[in-house]
C-alpha cells in the first residue's frame, strides 16, 4: 500500500470496538514516528501510553473533555502527545517542534491503517491535568490524545470532505486568500 492509499483510507472514527491493543500493537507506530524527520534531528515527540485495561488508560481518559471521553472510552489504547520546545542541542527554542510533531503522528496513523486499526487525535482535553499527570518538564506542551484501536463491527467510513487543491496549493507570486 502506498502512502496515498493511506491516507485515502486513514479516518477519524469517534467510534471503537472496546477492543484492548497490546504493547506489541503499537510499537511499529511508534517505530515510524522514531524515524520520522525533524528540525536538527531533535525528535520533539514524546508519548504517554495507556492500554485499556490497565490504571493509565483510565488516567489519560480522565483528562479528556466529557464530550472526547464519551468515544474515547471504547479505544484500545489512548496516547497522550507531547512537543518538547527546546532544542537538545543548543538549548534554544525549537520554533519547528510542532511541525515535527504533527509529521511523526502522521507516521503513526498511517502506520495504524496499515496494521488494519484506526485511530482519532482530540485536542479537547485537560492540558495542565495531563501535564500534571506527566510529570512534564516546563518546555513540554501536550498536544493531543490519540485514541487508538478496531473499529467496531460494520464501521462505514465517512466520505473525506477536503477542500480542492486549487483552495491550498499556490505558485509563487499568486496572492493566497485568506
Amino acid at each position: 500500500m502506498n502512502v496515498l492509499d493511506l491516507a485515502q483510507r486513514r479516518h477519524s472514527p469517534r467510534a471503537f470496538s472496546g477492543q484492548a491493543l497490546a504493547w506489541e500493537d503499537l510499537v511499529p507506530a511508534f517505530e515510524a514516528a522514531r524515524l520520522s524527520s525533524s528540525s536538527y534531528n531533535n525528535q520533539p515527540w514524546r508519548f504517554m501510553v495507556g492500554l485499556k485495561g490497565e490504571a493509565g488508560f483510565d488516567a489519560l481518559l480522565d483528562t479528556a473533555v466529557e464530550a472526547n471521553r464519551s468515544w474515547m472510552k471504547d479505544a484500545g489504547a489512548i496516547v497522550g502527545v507531547v512537543s518538547s520546545g527546546v532544542l537538545e542541542k543548543t538549548g534554544e527554542p525549537d520554533h519547528a517542534a510542532m511541525y515535527g510533531v504533527g509529521m511523526a503522528v502522521n507516521a503513526m496513523e498511517f502506520t495504524f491503517v496499515a496494521q488494519g486499526l484506526t485511530s482519532m487525535q482530540a485536542g479537547g482535553f485537560d492540558r495542565k491535568a495531563f501535564g500534571e499527570l506527566a510529570g512534564l518538564p516546563y518546555h513540554h506542551t501536550p498536544i493531543a490524545l490519540l485514541a487508538v484501536g478496531h473499529a467496531p463491527e460494520g464501521h462505514t467510513p465517512s466520505p473525506k470532505v477536503r477542500k480542492d487543491l486549487d483552495d491550498i496549493v499556490f505558485k509563487v507570486g499568486d496572492r493566497i486568500p485568506g
